[in-house]
């Protein structure tokens, strides 16, 4: 069926002109022709900055994410000083995704679609980067590197530890643990292995175990304010409060720390406060 593009009155089979006024019929009816009109794109001058300036939006997007970031970060930190560098950069991830979602969509609306890609995928590449705690540690070094050093020199308790601190950051905490022992059993005076062992004890809820390490830890370093700390907090999780108070107090005696000071005098504050 044919419609005039005039008058919009429909033509017979064959008919190429419409009777009413002469017009020559197209096929659409006016809505329909309507919908197929070619909307030509706004001219220079009627887009705005960005949409004039693309890959600048593209970089500024990048710069713009680190930007919310860091505000973000800074905030959840004023409310949590305590936080794990694990939440930050869950944070982090989340955020990124968020803006380069968001603009990755505005710039495809504007028919740039590899720009739009590039956003989405390079923003995520440098948050990954920006937080690969997960795949190398401070120094720079892999899991393969420990993995190395330890087969090179299977007698190195260092390596073992830091390995397991490894291990700890990845959340894997049996293996942490299994490093530290080894790292322990080849040097048993290593105070830090004993320590850590602890938490990743704590970490699994065997407070027992723990107790005993920072009671090692705190006998090779008597002065070792951290250890009271934590043998404090896990003996309040064991229900042993006495314990737990002498422990925060001796914590509080020791510290040159004033974060871990006014860590261990708001827990005492609590626990001493609580039911």
């Amino acid at each position: 069926m044919k419609y005039c593009p005039s008058c919009g009155k429909a033509g017979v089979e064959g008919m190429k002109f419409c009777p009413q006024c002469g017009q020559s019929l197209t096929g659409f009816d006016l809505e329909e022709k309507q919908r197929y009109v070619y909307q030509p794109e706004a001219s220079n001058k009627e887009k705005n900055w960005f949409e004039r300036h693309l890959n600048w939006t593209m970089v500024l997007a990048w710069v713009g994410t680190y930007l919310i970031v860091f505000i973000v970060w800074l905030l959840v930190i004023l409310m949590d000083p305590y936080i794990s560098d694990d939440a930050l950069g869950g944070i982090s991830v989340i955020i990124g995704l968020i803006v380069s979602i968001a603009v990755g969509q505005w710039v495809l609306r504007k028919k740039n679609r590899s720009l739009a890609w590039l956003l989405i995928c390079w923003t995520w590449f440098f948050l990954l980067i920006d937080n690969q705690s997960f795949m190398r540690d401070e120094y720079g070094r892999t899991m393969a590197d420990y993995d190395k050093l330890i087969e090179l020199d299977p007698d190195n308790a260092d390596a073992y530890y830091e390995r397991g601190d490894f291990y700890y950051e990845m959340d894997e905490y049996n293996k942490a643990i299994a490093d530290y022992s080894k790292a322990i059993e080849l040097d048993s005076g290593h105070a830090l292995a004993y320590f850590n062992r602890a938490y990743a004890y704590g970490e699994i809820g065997e407070y027992n175990k723990a107790i005993a390490d920072y009671s090692k830890a705190i006998e090779l370093n008597p002065s070792d304010a951290q250890a009271y700390y934590n043998r404090g907090l896990d003996y309040h999780n064991k229900g042993e409060v006495p314990k737990a108070v002498s422990d925060l107090e001796k914590c509080i005696g020791l510290s040159t720390d004033a974060e871990l000071t006014k860590a261990a005098q708001q827990d005492l504050l609590e626990i001493k406060n609580s039911p």
